[in-house]
């Protein structure tokens, strides 16, 4: 009989690790994390700097509940030194923590990207990036009960359970790489396309020293556009294909813009009201609210479980709230005047 409980703990310690790890960590906001999408969207903007910083609490009614946190910053470097190119460098931070073992991922990421022009007036651009960090991956083994705990009556966790677990706390080394396209004809219009390709070394991540567990590459590919009905109205479509191992996900879906001031051109006087949904298939529904403010951007969602999850989730998905701040620092000269980027 003991044998067989031991069976069983190993055999929950190990699908709570595929779970969680089967597929990596994300947002549903996704555009709102940049760096984590694809190293290509570093320095992506039209300002200097964009700092992001996002949060992510779900799944509360299952189990322990699941939180993410990240902040990135990244810059648009040199831009009118290389002629129409320009640089952009970035960092993320991101945290991790799941369920009632306190699984953890924490990583810090570094990002480098090159964005060439493919036209004269800065309307049109190829950017290729790449992202390496180091990641510490851990769990509470204190929070693992086995039946050799049992004192007769109940089990009793200041019992010596007699159990080794050799590596409950590790780190690993992670590398990243993408590519996109975008095309800003205007200040009304946009378009883009990414792909990226993360875990490029497939490091370790088994908790036993003895065995190896590859971590699989992950594959994004993501677009959208910005295209408007009305001077103030604009139609913002997006979708997001992700694959990792024997896993696949799609979220699709599409927000309006409303524009207080249509016209602010370079003066970076923009207000604006995003209100629209996404849509996980299979799994949830994410209506989404998003206004910006000069500088600032607020977006909150919240996942509607759709999946046969709900039963047990009742419904209840995932809360999750962003701030964006952008800004000009250098006085640019350029070539062709101000880089055009997309609205992500």
């Amino acid at each position: 009989m003991r044998h067989i409980k031991h069976t069983f703990i190993i055999i929950g310690l190990v699908l709570i690790t595929q779970m969680s790890f089967g597929q990596d960590v994300h947002f549903s906001q996704y555009y709102n994390a940049p760096l984590l999408l694809n190293p290509a969207m570093t320095g992506l903007i039209s300002e200097d700097l964009r700092v992001s910083t996002n949060y992510r609490n779900q799944w509360g009614t299952v189990t322990a509940p699941y939180e993410t946190m990240a902040v990135s910053a990244d810059f648009s470097i040199l831009k009118g030194f290389l002629y129409d190119d320009f640089v952009g460098v970035g960092l993320m931070i991101m945290n991790d923590k799941a369920g009632d073992l306190n699984l953890r991922n924490t990583q810090a990421q570094l990002s480098l990207s090159y964005s060439k022009a493919l036209n004269g007036d800065g309307t049109q651009y190829i950017t290729a990036g790449v992202q390496g960090g180091v990641v510490q991956q851990a769990f509470d083994a204190n929070a693992l009960l086995f039946d050799s705990q049992f004192n007769g009556s109940i089990i009793d966790p200041s019992i010596n359970s007699g159990e080794v677990i050799d590596r409950p706390n590790f780190f690993y080394g992670d590398l990243s790489a993408g590519l996109a396209w975008y095309y800003v004809p205007s200040d009304d219009y946009s378009f883009y396309f990414g792909i990226a390709m993360a875990h490029l070394n497939r490091p370790n991540i088994s908790f036993d020293s003895s065995e190896e567990d590859r971590l699989k590459s992950r594959t994004t590919v993501h677009a959208g556009m910005e295209f408007p009905f009305t001077e103030s109205l604009s139609f913002v479509p997006q979708i997001v294909l992700i694959n990792q191992g024997p896993h696949t996900e799609t979220t699709v879906g599409s927000l309006l813009k409303f524009s207080a001031h249509p016209d602010y051109g370079q003066d970076y006087k923009q207000t604006a009201v995003y209100i629209g949904s996404m849509f996980r298939l299979g799994d949830a529904i994410i209506p989404m609210l998003r206004f910006d403010f000069n500088e600032f951007s607020v977006t909150a969602s919240y996942d509607v479980n759709t999946s046969t999850l709900s039963n047990a989730s009742r419904g209840n998905g995932g809360f999750e709230l962003s701030l964006a701040y952008r800004q000009y620092l250098f006085d640019s000269p350029g070539q062709n005047g101000p880089v055009g980027c997309p609205t992500f």
